[in-house]
């Protein structure tokens, strides 16, 4: 007998098999028939859907239950080795709203699919060490309002050959956060005018800050923290970048050793 054919809440499995995943799918597809409705299915109604280190969860299984989570709102994927995402299609998760995507090192960019997912509002990327571009995927990503990234040290933000950034207006919080291989914040973040919230973590490359940030002029807070090369670039009124950031009503920054 499946473990939870009439959950509507929230699942979480952690450290486990697949085995009583697949056993509550395959009670939820002999049970569709003509006269059953999507909604009456198991884990159909289902809200929060969280897998980590799945023992024999693929890509394809992966895919294939979640089709049937038509009402998910948040999904986590974490440190599940035979994952890479690529394929999926995600076009039956049309409620989802928040995705975080943790340790998959497979990952080298993101998912065409995602682009299906127009009420997403979160989006959250952990320790993805292959992940290697945001595009051609986050131009098309117009809803979100919260981004995330961390640790992603082949990660390259830049964005060339792609200019459709004026549509992010919604984007009110971007993290970055140690991102080696960038020595420079993208050019595209100028065109985030509706960004409050900026936070630049462990960046040992970045030297200055954009001229762009003066574009940012609905920025409300900016988090600088354990980036040494803006520490004194970032003083209020004699640091050199002082004059791109004057306009932000809380700045700071810090390093390892404490508030500056």
């Amino acid at each position: 007998m499946p473990l939870y054919p009439s959950l509507d809440d929230d699942l979480r499995l952690v450290k486990s098999s697949s085995r009583p995943l697949k056993q509550t799918m395959k009670m939820n597809i002999t049970s569709t028939t003509p006269s059953t409705s999507t909604s009456s299915l198991p884990l159909s109604k289902l809200k929060s859907f969280h897998v980590h280190k799945i023992e024999g969860l693929g890509t394809h299984m992966l895919d294939e239950y979640l089709k049937h989570f038509t009402g998910l709102k948040k999904l986590t994927i974490g440190d599940c080795k035979e994952v890479d995402l690529e394929g999926m299609q995600w076009e039956a998760l049309k409620n989802l709203s928040h995705l975080e995507i943790i340790n998959i090192p497979q990952l080298v960019s993101l998912p065409l699919g995602l682009q299906h997912l127009v009420q997403l509002k979160r989006l959250e990327i952990w320790n993805c060490s292959g992940l290697r571009s945001l595009f051609p995927v986050f131009q098309h990503l117009t809803f979100l309002e919260v981004l995330v990234v961390t640790k992603c040290k082949e990660l390259d933000l830049s964005a060339a050959g792609f200019q459709i950034f004026q549509d992010h207006t919604r984007l009110r919080s971007l993290s970055l956060e140690n991102i080696p291989k960038c020595g420079h914040l993208p050019e595209w973040i100028q065109h985030l005018t509706n960004l409050q919230i900026l936070s630049l973590v462990d960046w040992p490359n970045l030297t200055s800050l954009p001229d762009e940030m003066r574009c940012l002029t609905n920025l409300q807070q900016l988090n600088i923290h354990e980036v040494p090369q803006l520490e004194e670039r970032c003083q209020k009124d004699i640091g050199a970048d002082w004059y791109k950031i004057a306009h932000i009503p809380s700045v700071t920054h810090w390093s390892s050793a404490g508030y500056l």
